[in-house]
């Protein structure tokens, strides 16, 4: 169910956002959970609601857990919907957790192939190179002396 109020703030937040007023979108973003959790008959938060407050969390250097279990718990809740993961994604970069945010920005994609932000985030990643005795760990001493030496020359 939608609350018309909590929405607003949302839109509001979002704008601020894009502004580049990280700071002012979370408090609106905190203003649509607080509303939709007073007037949402029990229902949990929109998930895109707490999705772009963990991302201005991370933004706003307020917190880095906090931001990544928001991030994850709107993506439990609604992964279906792109924007959700590229969050989850970008916070999850940011925490250096490369592995899940390669997998969370992967997963949007298969929901929207044609999403800018996703496959800007996915390229400005990389590829890894294979490693240099692939019949060891990435992690084996060997191949990360190996790969530094390599990539040193």
């Amino acid at each position: 169910m939608l609350v018309y109020p909590a929405e607003e703030s949302f839109q509001k937040g979002f704008q601020q956002l894009e502004a580049g007023r990280p700071r002012v979108a979370l408090a609106f973003f905190n203003a649509a959970i607080e509303i939709e959790k007073r007037m949402g008959n029990g229902e949990p938060p929109q998930a895109r609601y707490v999705s772009y407050y963990g991302l201005c969390l991370y933004l706003t250097n307020s917190g880095m857990h906090e931001a990544v279990r928001c991030c994850r718990s709107a993506a439990e809740r609604e992964g279906y919907r792109p924007e959700v993961c590229w969050n989850l994604g970008r916070v999850l970069l940011a925490a250096g957790k490369r592995r899940e945010a390669h997998r969370a920005l992967n997963w949007g994609l298969r929901m929207q192939p044609d999403h800018r932000g996703l496959r800007l985030d996915l390229l400005r990643m990389g590829v890894r190179r294979r490693p240099c005795l692939p019949f060891l760990g990435r992690q084996n001493p060997l191949n990360v002396l190996l790969g530094r030496l390599i990539n040193a020359a």
